[in-house]
């Protein structure tokens, strides 16, 4: 009977313990806590940009068709009816409320994430920090409307402040804006300029 061939038995490689005061382990838990902290970030950068890209669609989606430019004071109103666009789901809660009497607030923390945004939103615009989409020359207006909506061109769409005095009718600011077009595509002539300008010899 033939004999069954030996196999070599290898070494059973055991981890090393790592000191949880060695300097390695102090270096494992920075990078871990390092790759925490990348990924917070990532998180809180991508909420940011669903929460800006929803509140450019609101304008978007509210813009007169009809109008080939617009001016900040043209504005006055899309903004007035943005701050006011809780205002049917606090009414709501108001019923809620009221119905039965009932003990407690099963909504109080929903009502006051809305009321913070609104007083922020609003601070912003006395401050002049308001961001609304940059529709104010027929270039970023037409690139604005051809947006389709997704998030990962949201950092394509040009941005301008607002402030209360912004929003009034005949602003001062407005007139400034009208130039704008024609300021950028002198700025695009002077790059195309030195783009073509042969580089001097050394």
């Amino acid at each position: 009977m033939p004999k069954a061939p030996k196999t070599k038995l290898g070494k059973v490689r055991t981890e090393k313990v790592i000191h949880p005061n060695s300097r390695k382990a102090a270096y494992l838990a920075g990078q871990v806590n390092r790759n925490e902290r990348v990924q917070i970030s990532k998180q809180a950068s991508s909420l940011k940009l669903e929460v800006l890209a929803e509140k450019l669609l609101w304008f978007k989606e509210r813009l007169d068709p009809e109008k080939k430019v617009f001016t900040k004071s043209d504005f006055g109103s899309l903004v007035q009816e943005y701050l006011q666009r809780f205002n049917s789901e606090l009414e709501q809660i108001d019923i809620v409320r009221s119905v039965g009497k009932r003990q407690g607030n099963p909504h109080s923390s929903r009502e006051n994430a809305v009321k913070l945004t609104i007083e922020r939103e609003k601070r912003q615009i006395d401050e002049g920090s308001f961001e609304v989409p940059h529709v104010f020359n027929a270039k970023n207006l037409a690139f604005f409307r051809a947006w389709n909506g997704e998030i990962k061109y949201v950092k394509n769409i040009k941005l301008s402040k607002i402030s209360s005095k912004d929003l009034e009718k005949g602003s001062t600011e407005d007139v400034s804006d009208e130039n704008e077009e024609m300021e950028e595509e002198e700025e695009e002539k002077v790059k195309e300029k030195v783009k073509e300008k042969p580089e001097s010899a050394t």
